[in-house]
């Protein structure tokens, strides 16, 4: 085989591995999801409309502008979602529409619906949102208040940041971000015929080495897509060949001589386009070696002070010069997409980015297989130690809004339990419940959740004779000071009562279910 055949040959290869997880949706599911917004949009429509009537407003509206869009945003928008993944969709609304009215009238409306399961109104977070299950697909909704008193047809994004989101609220303006950099994403990877399948690459194999959820300190799904793109304009596009380039080794396209020493007439693989197997192989060796905290970025950097909205700027902001895994969004405002990263979990990623690279310099000399790359991660090897919290609820609303909470800040336990002198690293996974325990909680009228930490306690030093002595940690001051937080958060739980936490050994912890 020539060099096109096998290169040809290794991207099949992997992209069948990668396909054998089933992640991503079929085309019917993204008819599905599709349905289901419009769907909602129509509600939507019918709850402005009462709005404007309430107000006797009917005479701003007109054929030419919508009542409302709702649009989606996030790996949806980019033509990649997964199959257990939500929506996330935003609702774009006039400006006579009063925020609190999406939380108070708007559910109402939402409610009528058959094919809506189950709802769970989330006002007090970064960007609030009302949590919905549709037809068994959960649809996180946002809403992004336009200054206007109607919806244009088309958003004008390449406006300036200060024209876009004058008069805008602040939430409103986050809200409506998220649209604008799922369309400078597509607009920057269009007609790149790689950038697909390279994004499902970095995504199957991130889940399955448990490295993508940003609320336990790991870089956001969308850090890992900037990522993708970066990779993907620098070498993807054959304007620069980088020194991570494989195309031209010997060892990937023929057992032969090395490419310096064929015919100089001979065209390469690399000098009419570069494979993907070496893209994945320079994304992994790139940002095994990327030196943090120099942060990586895809757009230059934008302001608009009128705004009173500041992007990324270490030189204003100490906050963001203590960042140590800066994954820059390209759009107003731009901010780190890692900004949850800690000192251990950089150090998983880097090591995970480590073995990735070795493990694709071993398939392409031909010893090794790319099912290992995902072979799937589980904490319970690495740790002997664990903590497991269970949550106890009566409703599936309170279960999705104090587990949600609690879920968002586990990785400030985390923090405090690695800020303890032996212990080095705290490591989260949320547990699924069995069929039996579901069964067992409904018989009780008792919902439950539950989360694994994994503990990584430095050991104790010999002893003369050879033995180790038992290392005693107090982690009591961690979970008071954790479930201080909690409390501040939400007043109105009893969590000493509802989150119970427990310490199990490995064998223990074997027997839940990851």
């Amino acid at each position: 085989m020539n060099d096109e055949e096998v290169a040809k040959r290794l991207d099949l290869c992997l992209m069948e591995v990668v396909e054998s997880f089933k992640l991503f949706d079929s085309k019917d599911e993204r008819i599905k999801k599709l349905n289901i917004v419009r769907s909602l949009e129509h509600i939507g429509e019918q709850w402005v409309r009462e709005l404007a009537n309430d107000q006797r407003l009917t005479h701003r509206l007109n054929d030419k502008a919508g009542l409302c869009r709702l649009l989606v945003q996030g790996s949806t928008a980019l033509g990649i979602s997964s199959r257990s993944g939500d929506i996330d969709a935003v609702l774009l609304v006039p400006n006579f529409v009063d925020r609190d009215d999406f939380f108070t009238s708007f559910p109402s409306w939402l409610r009528k619906s058959r094919d809506i399961s189950e709802l769970a109104a989330v006002p007090d977070t970064f960007v609030p949102l009302i949590r919905i299950k549709v037809s068994g697909i959960q649809v996180d909704l946002v809403i992004s208040r336009l200054a206007t008193s109607y919806i244009p047809q088309q958003l004008d994004f390449e406006q300036t940041p200060g024209d876009l989101y004058r008069n805008m609220d602040a939430i409103s303006v986050r809200s409506l971000s998220g649209l604008h950099l799922a369309h400078e994403l597509n607009k920057m990877m269009f007609g790149h015929a790689h950038f697909l399948p390279l994004l499902r690459v970095i995504r199957t194999w991130v889940r399955a080495r448990a490295i993508g959820s940003y609320v336990y300190g790991f870089p956001a799904s969308i850090a890992w897509t900037i990522m993708v793109v970066y990779i993907c304009r620098r070498l993807g596009d054959n304007s620069q060949i980088s020194t991570f380039c494989v195309c031209r080794r010997s060892s990937v396209c023929r057992n032969s001589e090395p490419a310096a020493e064929r015919n100089s007439g001979e065209e390469s693989l690399a000098s009419r386009s570069h494979a993907l197997f070496c893209l994945v192989y320079t994304f992994f060796a790139q940002f095994a070696s990327w030196p943090w905290p120099h942060p990586v970025q895809i757009a230059s950097i934008k302001f608009a002070s009128d705004l009173n909205i500041f992007s990324w700027d270490p030189q204003r902001n100490a906050q963001d010069g203590r960042d140590l895994m800066p994954i820059l969004t390209p759009v107003f405002p731009n901010k780190n997409a890692a900004f949850t990263v800690r000192q251990a979990t950089r150090k998983i990623v880097t090591d995970e980015l480590i073995r990735a690279r070795d493990i694709v310099s071993d398939v392409l000399r031909g010893s090794g297989t790319w099912e290992k790359l995902f072979e799937r991660y589980d904490l319970r090897d690495d740790h002997r130690h664990f903590l497991l919290l269970t949550l106890q609820t009566t409703s599936k609303e309170e279960l999705v809004v104090v587990g949600g909470l609690i879920d968002s800040r586990l990785r400030d336990l985390a923090q405090a339990l690695e800020d303890e002198q032996y212990i080095r690293s705290a490591r989260i996974a949320p547990i699924q419940e069995s069929p039996e325990a579901n069964q067992s909680n409904a018989s009780c009228k008792q919902l439950r959740r539950q989360w694994l930490i994994g503990m990584d306690i430095e050991s104790a030093p010999r002893l003369p004779d050879g033995t180790r002595s038992r290392r005693n940690v107090d982690i009591t001051g961690c979970l008071s000071t954790f479930y201080q937080i909690l409390r501040e958060r939400d007043a109105f739980t009893d969590f000493g009562e509802k989150l119970t936490h427990v310490y199990l050994n490995r064998s223990q912890a074997m027997q839940l279910i990851l």
